[in-house]
């Protein structure tokens, strides 16, 4: 049976942070969606994580960061004058940005691009999780690919999808506050754009990316 990390569990999550540099799959809330996670330095781990979701080789993993400037480290600065802005008004929060990524960044995380998704949330329990690892974390949602095409992933979901492959779940305190899957916007391009849309709208990234590429169904 998988062990399950209940909410105020500091304990609990100190030992989740110690499995976790040991190769554990672990199941967290996101802002958003409920997310598998792991060391991206670890190829078995990331292996099972595309293995137990069933997912597509050919699809990258996204990289957790534990603080709104870490993303550096793992990723080249765009460059874009209204990045930082942007950042500093929605992160912590549901926005994830694609971006050049550094050697240090392995392909297996990257599925072989030469880009990553970088994110940094305000959920508490999975900052602490990466803070008592000393760890970025590969992840994606907890839930086999291909279903939940509409709606969050929540506890439940996520424990029926992956219980019987995962190592360890932690679990919130409540449900998520925001009702979609968070905001991608690709900065690869000439111009920024919008990958996919969340509750992090076009109003917000266009007020700072003003020359953001915006997809017709999300004017």
């Amino acid at each position: 049976m998988t062990r399950i990390i209940r909410p105020g569990d500091v304990q609990g999550l100190i030992s989740a942070a110690d499995r976790l540099r040991r190769g554990a799959v672990v199941v967290v809330p996101t802002d958003t969606n409920y997310g598998v996670f792991c060391d991206p330095f670890n190829p078995e781990a990331v292996r099972r994580v595309y293995e137990m979701k069933k997912r597509d080789g050919g699809k990258p993993l996204t990289l957790y960061v534990s603080s709104p400037t870490e993303w550096q480290r793992w990723a080249k600065d765009p460059g874009h004058p209204g990045l930082d802005g942007l950042l500093d008004e929605v992160w912590p929060g549901p926005l994830n940005i694609i971006v050049r990524k550094r050697p240090t960044v392995p392909d297996w995380v990257t599925a072989g691009q030469e880009s990553v998704a970088v994110f940094h949330n305000r959920s508490q329990v999975l900052n602490q999780l990466a803070i008592y690892a000393g760890l970025p974390l590969a992840a994606t949602s907890a839930n086999i690919s291909g279903t939940m095409d509409t709606g969050l992933v929540d506890f439940d979901t996520a424990v029926e999808h992956l219980g019987e492959h995962i190592d360890l779940a932690v679990q919130g305190s409540g449900a998520s506050a925001y009702t979609s899957s968070s905001t991608i916007v690709s900065l690869l391009g000439e111009r920024p754009a919008i990958v996919r849309q969340g509750d992090i709208g076009p109003e917000i990234v266009g007020r700072h990316l003003t020359d953001l590429a915006v997809p017709a169904d999300a004017r």
